[in-house]
Formats: structure tokens, C-alpha cells, sequence
């Protein structure tokens, strides 16, 4: 189901049971490797915890004890802040790894307030282990250890997490619809597309702010990654440095570990991604995986006289030497050679939309925002 509603409240899919799967069995694969031979208690944390960590002991191949706990902070849709303990831990602890098993950590307030409750029962060494993690909210100095799926700031439910108290049975999670935006509510995804000084960036910018869409930008995500020190960072920076191009497979999995961690009931803008028909293919796959589409292509159109100015421009402005008349051209050869036969593809994927420069950004902007919102209609 793509929509639900809750009580008084509307959601929109947001994170398939499948890909919730997926990532059960990455945390899985890690704790294996970390516990391997040992018998920790797994605490689950109740009542949000029980559907993960269910899951998520179907793949273990250590043997630990399976033991509840309940704390509370919730009332309806907002953290009350106060650490509530409902059902404490009355197995020995003495002397034993824990591992906590949540469903959600956003401002961190409830771990913050529970670790040092089991240290006081002798734990040797305590891990927490969370599905979700909302990085913005974050309150306190806390490690999460274990964390499927990093998400934004919202209010979500499904996979055992609630709305006072529904909602938990779904085998997917739902994000809860803004009222105040209700027409744009679920975008399609967006490609941006065209040659170098066409103005992606810039038109991603503007569609983001109009529609509060996700954008993912190639460059930054990859950075990221990297100075995360990922396990995905660590393999990209590594071919990085003996001077090799990431491959297709590992720019995937890159951006699908970006992808799952956005809201896609607001559409995904893609700007540098994909550059060929072998990433196309292979981002239109990983979409499909998810049951979403890669949605609407936008593609810039600039004549080269105006690409050429605007790059030189730029040059001066940031005081990039690289970037000269030479090099830009070089850098069009490229474009034209590798990249443009990409139109084609998505014109048979039937998802192409053109967009031509007549001298004025707000002409081009008003054209294309006239096409998002036909297509999302």
C-alpha cells in the first residue's frame, strides 16, 4: 500500500519491506562477525523493537539470550523528553556483553538515560544496536554501534513503530503526509541531466526548495562516505587512491545506502547520476528493487557558446586555473561522446522531458516546474 491512514494522521510509503530486510541482514552480517563464539544478552526494547529484533535473530549465528525490557518517552507523535522505565532487566548481567536492540534513536535521550543502567548490573561491554537512527535529532553524545537505515527528521511508522499505539503491524514504514503540502506530497524522482555548465546544480536547487524534495548529489555523497569511513567508503577510497574509476556496482550500493535513507514519498532529485547507459540500467534496477521508478528526466539544453562563458566565468569567479578554454572543451568531448547517448535511452524509457535556453533562467525554471507538477498529477 502506498498510502495509510492512521487515527487522524495520513502517511505515505516510505522504506518497502523489502529493503527493510535487506539492511536487517547487513546488521546481522556485522554482528556475527563481532560476537562470533560468544553468548551476549540481546535486550529487546519494547514495545517498538519486537518485529527487528525478531528479524534480525533469524540471522544470527551466535547463540544469545533473548531478554525485554520497556522504556518509555513517546506521547503521540513527539518525544516528552523523560525516560520512563516500564519493564526493567532481571537477568544477571554481571560479567556479559549486552547488546540493546531499538527500533529508533532520534534525540537519544532514552539510551542516554538506560546505559548506565546496565553497567550498574556488572555489563562488561554494552552496544546498542537501533534500525533507524534520525542523525539530526540527535540530543546527546551517544554511539549507536549498529544502525540499519539513517532518516531525516520525521515522523514515521510501521515495522513496530506506532502512532499512539497503531500502526506497529505493518511490514513496511510510513512517513506521516505535511497537511500544509498535501498536493505534492509523493514526487516522482527526478534526473537532471545535461552537459557540463547546463545548470544542474542550480535547477536542483530551485526544484528542492519549490517541493521539498530529496536531492542526491554524486560528488557529495561519495564524500561522504568517505569521511564516514564507511565500509563502502573505505573500498571506494581505496580505488580512488591507486587512481581508478569506483565501479559501477560500488556507485550503486553507495547511492542506495543514500536513497534508503531519505524520505521517497518526496521524490529524489539525482544531479550527476547516472553518466552512462550502464549506470542507468543499473540505477532503474535498484529503483525497481525498492517498487519505485526512476520518475521524470530533465534534461538541460544549452547551446555551447553559452556553456563555454558561463564555465570560463566560474573559472575566474572560484580561481580554478584547470579550467581553461582547452580543458572545458575536452570536458564537452567527453559529454558528447559518453554521456549523450543517455537522451536516447531515456526517451525509449519514455520518461524524457526537454528543456531548451532562450536567455532567461526564470523561463526555463517556470517551464519546468509546469512539467514536475503535470507529471505528478
Amino acid at each position: 500500500m502506498d498510502t495509510i491512514k492512521i487515527l487522524d494522521r495520513t502517511f505515505h510509503l516510505s522504506i518497502p519491506h523489502e529493503t527493510i530486510q535487506e539492511k536487517v541482514k547487513e546488521v546481522a552480517n556485522r554482528l556475527n562477525n563481532d560476537f562470533e563464539g560468544k553468548n551476549p544478552a540481546m535486550v529487546c526494547i519494547l514495545n517498538g523493537a519486537y518485529m527487528f529484533a525478531a528479524d534480525l535473530s533469524r540471522h544470527l549465528t551466535f547463540q544469545p539470550e533473548i531478554i525485554f525490557a520497556r522504556f518509555s518517552s513517546y506521547e503521540g507523535m513527539d518525544t516528552t523528553g523523560k525516560v520512563r522505565e516500564l519493564m526493567g532487566v532481571t537477568v544477571n548481567l554481571h560479567g556479559r556483553d549486552v547488546i540493546i536492540v531499538e527500533d529508533i534513536v532520534d534525540t537519544g535521550l532514552t539510551m542516554h538515560n538506560v546505559l548506565p543502567q546496565f553497567f550498574a548490573k556488572g555489563a562488561k561491554s554494552v552496544k546498542i544496536c537501533s534500525f533507524l537512527q534520525k542523525p539530526e535529532k540527535l540530543q546527546v553524545d551517544l554511539k549507536v554501534d549498529y544502525v540499519a537505515i539513517e532518516i531525516p527528521n520525521e515522523f514515521i511508522v510501521g515495522y513496530g513503530l506506532d502512532y499512539n499505539g497503531m500502526g506497529r503491524n505493518y511490514k513496511d514504514i510510513y512517513t506521516v503526509v505535511d497537511d500544509n503540502n498535501s498536493k505534492f506530497n509523493h514526487m516522482k524522482n527526478i534526473i537532471i541531466f545535461g552537459a557540463p555548465g547546463s545548470g544542474k546544480g542550480t535547477y536542483s536547487d530551485e526544484i528542492r526548495e519549490k517541493y521539498g524534495m530529496n536531492h542526491i548529489s554524486t560528488g557529495d555523497v561519495l564524500r561522504n562516505e568517505i569521511n564516514k569511513g564507511s565500509e563502502l567508503g573505505v573500498i571506494a577510497k581505496n580505488y580512488i587512491d591507486e587512481g581508478q574509476l569506483i565501479p559501477d556496482s560500488l556507485m550503486i550500493d553507495i547511492l542506495a545506502n543514500k536513497y534508503d535513507s531519505l524520505d521517497s514519498s518526496k521524490g529524489v532529485i539525482f544531479d550527476g547520476f547516472p553518466r552512462t547507459i550502464a549506470q542507468a540500467e543499473a540505477l532503474k534496477a535498484m529503483l525497481n528493487k525498492r517498487g519505485h521508478e526512476m520518475g521524470i528526466m530533465i534534461e538541460l539544453i544549452v547551446d555551447e557558446d553559452t556553456l563555454m562563458a558561463r564555465l570560463l566565468k566560474r573559472a575566474k569567479e572560484q580561481g580554478r586555473a584547470d579550467d581553461n578554454e582547452e580543458t572545458i572543451r575536452k570536458r564537452f568531448s567527453v559529454y558528447h561522446d559518453q554521456t549523450e547517448p543517455l537522451s536516447d535511452w531515456f526517451e525509449k524509457e519514455g520518461i524524457r522531458h526537454t528543456f531548451t535556453w532562450k536567455g532567461s533562467k526564470d523561463v526555463m525554471l517556470n517551464e519546468i516546474f509546469h512539467t514536475i507538477e503535470e507529471q505528478n498529477n
